[in-house]
């Protein structure tokens, strides 16, 4: 299940027919979804990266706990929400056709992503310190800060997500179209997906000379756009190809080994950099050697981690009960509102005289269940279960 909400419906590479729900898909979803949600509390107490607001930060050792745990996540977390939506693209664009296939996704993605920047992104924005002291009324900001903010687009919060996936998508169903696939049975082995880890490494490293990790120009990591193209590549050919249906043990135990190696190999890299006092701006780009060590380490984790962890979702987690049932019908709306709960969150924590922990804790907890609950009842809603 993409986290679009679209339903894997056939096979790769048979004929076009529905079939029932994958059960670990929507499992991966529920906590790639709620992986979002805590990454970006921790965003806002410990200051690392680009978030709303920046709270007083938590004390040790937690707080260099939860800084590896947001940089391993975002090395390979978004790269795998695009493998598993390319994943699913190839049987939905083989069902519906191209026509079809591009007015689904138009509604299925540029429907939240409007409602996202034309309802909730006006609230989200104003809450911002950075905009504090608008001199202007919030009609006026809405227009100005929010709705027109040429050369950048207006303020789409997580919500770009959706707006290059719909990019990504339109781009492979007219390619497609164009030069319809081959059958294929060639199995991936481990020196493909060693040349793709170097392929991301050094168009990241290239990438971020000029737009280094934590820069946003039009309101977008570009830094890591290498990562989303492999990503969203790998899980497009994954599925024409078969890789997925299931994993090769001897590939995914590879894969296990080189992802936890590499997790290993990130946790010492940033361990002596924070016991030596290293800035962290050296690591994000503009050609230093600690951003290409990065770049690499970034590309062979996602190659390796996404496809340990289908593998393992695969074979452990097949399987739901009804809470999970729910919450994986419930990821989507609460991935497009979550941004605008965890606000509503931190404002009611700064009225709360507590220690930094504790009001991160609040508002993971609470974020969490608050954006799934919302996110039930609103896929209840006449209308909304045919977009979310």
């Amino acid at each position: 299940m993409a986290i679009d909400g679209t339903a894997p419906a056939t096979r790769p590479g048979r004929a076009a027919q529905r079939r029932p729900r994958d059960a670990w898909a929507d499992n991966l979803k529920v906590v790639l979804v709620v992986g979002v949600i805590v990454a970006h509390t921790i965003m806002a107490w410990t200051g690392v990266g680009n978030w709303v607001f920046t709270e007083d930060p938590v004390r040790e050792p937690l707080l260099s706990l939860l800084i590896l745990v947001s940089v391993i996540g975002a090395l390979f977390g978004m790269p795998l929400f695009f493998l598993i939506a390319g994943l699913f693209t190839v049987p939905s664009f083989e069902r519906k056709g191209l026509r079809r296939f591009l007015l689904d996704r138009l509604v299925r993605l540029g429907v939240p992503l409007l409602v996202f920047i034309v309802v909730l992104a006006p609230f989200v924005e104003y809450a911002d310190p950075e905009n504090a002291g608008w001199p202007g009324g919030f009609a006026d900001f809405t227009w100005q800060v929010v709705w027109w903010a040429w050369p950048d687009p207006p303020a789409w919060g997580p919500t770009w997500f959706l707006a290059v996936l719909l990019l990504f998508s339109a781009v492979y169903a007219v390619a497609r179209t164009l030069a319809p696939r081959r059958e294929s049975g060639r199995r991936p082995r481990m020196s493909y997906l060693a040349t793709v880890a170097v392929a991301v490494a050094l168009a990241s490293y290239l990438v971020r000379i000029e737009a280094p990790m934590g820069d946003e120009p039009f309101r977008l990591a570009l830094a890591q756009a290498p990562g989303w193209i492999a990503g969203f590549a790998l899980g497009v050919v994954g599925a024409e190809s078969g890789w997925f249906d299931p994993i090769e043990a001897r590939l995914a135990r590879s894969a296990r080994q080189l992802a936890w190696g590499t997790v290993v190999a990130i946790t010492l890299v940033l361990t002596v950099a924070m016991a030596a006092g290293e800035p962290v701006e050296v690591f994000a780009g503009e050609g230093t050697w600690q951003s290409l060590l990065t770049a690499v380490l970034e590309g062979f984790l996602i190659v390796s981690m996404p496809l340990w962890l289908i593998d393992l979702f695969r074979r452990r987690w097949n399987h739901q009960g009804r809470l999970l049932r729910e919450a994986s019908r419930a990821a989507f709306a609460a991935f497009v509102l979550h941004q605008a709960v965890l606000v509503g969150l931190v404002l009611v924590t700064h009225e709360l005289p507590w220690p930094p922990e504790a009001d991160f804790v609040l508002v993971s907890l609470l974020g969490v269940a608050g954006s799934f609950g919302l996110g039930a009842l609103l896929v209840r809603l006449p209308g909304v279960r045919r977009v979310l």
